[in-house]
């Protein structure tokens, strides 16, 4: 009997911890974990409003607010941190959480002179390139790249590469963009595409990726049909989760309350993915989510 009962106990640890899960934290700052390994995209806790966008201030990690969100959302451990582009609205946060979890920061040229601006060694630093392809305990994940569209009227804003570390007192407008990728994350339980901008090239590779599940950001869409016959339906996937949906110059609302970008017509974009079989969960902060089983 003691014997049947180990047995038990064996299969069902090991059917927990081979769950794949997400873990929101604004914007498109998230964790997927499998109970052993945990990777963290895009920390971007810390908010900035319109005015701290003026030429003449300075912005940097607010580490006692980023605290308060990984205990609440129960973040204890990190292998990698991984950061899709050097906005701050996705980088501002990661060299303290690399440092926190005494992990390594995957990122773009830029996105590792911030790194090592905030006191990062090299060794603490991978660069990620196009089509490159790295393996974190039982996750492979594969890098694109997929350039960042315009803000508005054809205007990027903060364009160009961090070419020096930059040091955390630095302006919102040094933080340059750099190249952005978008990642194929690969578990033996299955496969995410996690698409870091709303709209793809008609020539990029993700269009032959399959996929169970898509995570999309999709504040700057050109259309929701556009996503969803050129990266949902192509990747096959069974459920979809949009990121970039809240209001990222606000703080996020200890309430819970998500704060929707302006204009972002989720509804429109739930219904429209829905109308086709596809399953579409609309996250919220720290809400764990089993993307695999």
């Amino acid at each position: 009997m003691k014997t049947i009962t180990a047995i038990l106990i064996i299969i069902f640890s090991s059917s927990a911890f081979s769950q794949i899960k997400f873990k929101w934290l604004g914007i498109t700052a998230m964790t997927i974990s499998d109970g052993k390994t945990t990777l963290f995209f895009d920390p971007a806790i810390t908010r900035f409003g319109p005015l701290d966008f003026l030429p003449f201030k300075k912005v940097q990690s607010n580490h006692a607010e980023v605290d308060y969100w990984l205990n609440r959302c129960g973040v204890k451990s990190v292998q990698a941190t991984i950061v899709n582009h050097a906005h701050t609205d996705h980088v501002i946060d990661a060299p303290y959480v690399t440092k926190k979890f005494q992990t390594k920061l995957f990122g773009s040229t830029s996105v590792l002179n911030i790194g090592r601006g905030h006191g990062l060694s090299n060794e603490e630093l991978q660069e990620i390139k196009d089509g490159g392809i790295f393996k974190i305990g039982d996750f492979t994940i594969t890098s694109y790249n997929t350039p960042h569209p315009p803000h508005a009227g054809g205007i990027m804003l903060m364009d160009g590469h961090i070419e020096k570390p930059l040091p955390p007192h630095s302006r919102a407008w040094d933080y340059k963009v750099g190249d952005t990728f978008s990642f194929y994350i690969s578990h033996p339980k299955g496969n995410i595409l996690y698409q870091a901008v709303a709209d793809i090239d008609l020539n990029s590779p993700l269009h032959k990726l399959k996929s169970e599940i898509a995570l999309i950001s999709i504040a700057n869409r050109t259309s929701t049909e556009k996503i969803l016959t050129e990266t949902v339906k192509p990747t096959k996937a069974s459920m979809v989760i949009p990121l970039h949906i809240d209001n990222f110059l606000y703080p996020m609302k200890k309430t819970g309350e998500v704060d929707l970008w302006w204009g972002l017509k989720l509804d429109e974009f739930t219904q429209k993915i829905m109308n086709h079989g596809i399953k579409v969960h609309i996250p919220k902060y720290c809400e764990e989510v089993t993307l695999l089983n």
